[in-house]
């Protein structure tokens, strides 16, 4: 089982280092609608940590950046880790381009093996990557150990029981569509995604499980929201559709938010012990 584990994590750290696939999330996910939906929900969070000026924050599986620059552009100092080297010099990039090299500072990290101390950070941001990672349970465990008692980790991750989610396994099954093989675990729904990099880890989380498994380390919930409530804009090939699409996620998060049918939710914990 183990070596089981540590193979499947090779899989995800060999494709992850390869920039074609962060590149692939970069035209999904930085469009202009995504970016006027990104400004309502850290406008949102930096209101809710209401944390001092100046405050340091690790965003884990920064990416190239772009979340480090809204907290940054929000007041936070960030220290942005990722795996992939080659993401990073992409958001070096980013960041001079910006003009935010003062605010964010990278360095490539392992999640599962982070090299801070323990209790180093106040403030943790991770979004959408935890979905990614095979062994969950050890990225957690090193969240956990780097946050000061008190502190504040926001995740953003897919919710296996949503709206989108039941529709699209129920459409899955009654079209006999079976090109990519889904497991249901414990941890929520989880599948290997075939992409130009090679084998992509991605897992619909069980939100329960989620929550059980943070209070394990002493993290307990704070608030659950909606992110994004559908992400269909990525299948839409209308341009005006894919607009409304848009539209309706915001209308959904800033009005509604109902967590449970959204197809991201976003959780906010704190560290108890």
């Amino acid at each position: 089982m183990e070596k089981s584990a540590n193979l499947s994590t090779k899989h995800v750290k060999d494709s992850l280092q390869k920039k074609d696939i962060h590149d692939g999330w970069e035209r999904a996910y930085r469009t202009p609608e995504s970016e006027r939906f990104y400004n309502l929900a850290f406008d949102y969070l930096v209101r809710y940590l209401d944390a001092p000026n100046d405050s340091l924050i690790l965003d884990a599986g920064c990416g190239n950046c772009s979340h480090s620059i809204h907290l940054a552009k929000r007041g936070f100092k960030v220290q942005g880790i990722d795996y992939s080297e080659a993401i990073l010099e992409s958001a070096k990039c980013n960041i001079d381009d910006r003009g935010f090299e003062k605010c964010i500072k990278v360095q490539p990290e392992d999640i599962l093996s982070l090299s801070f101390g323990n209790e180093t950070f106040n403030y943790i941001f991770c979004w959408g990557v935890l979905m990614h990672i095979p062994d969950v349970e050890k990225a957690i465990a090193e969240l956990a150990r780097v946050l000061k008692p008190g502190g504040i980790v926001i995740i953003e991750e897919g919710n296996m029981n949503s709206l989108q989610s039941l529709v699209l396994r129920v459409f899955r099954f009654l079209t006999g569509r079976k090109r990519e093989e889904f497991k249901r675990k414990p941890s929520g729904i989880e599948r290997w995604k075939s992409t130009s990099s090679g084998p992509l880890f991605v897992r619909q989380a069980n939100i329960g499980w989620l929550i059980k498994t943070f209070e394990k380390e002493g993290l307990f919930v704070r608030k659950r929201i909606a992110a994004e409530f559908t992400e269909l804009y990525r299948k839409v090939p209308i341009y005006f559709i894919e607009r409304l699409i848009h539209f309706f996620n915001r209308v959904w998060f800033r009005y509604l938010n109902i967590s449970y049918p959204a197809c991201e939710n976003i959780l906010i914990f704190q560290k108890i012990k």
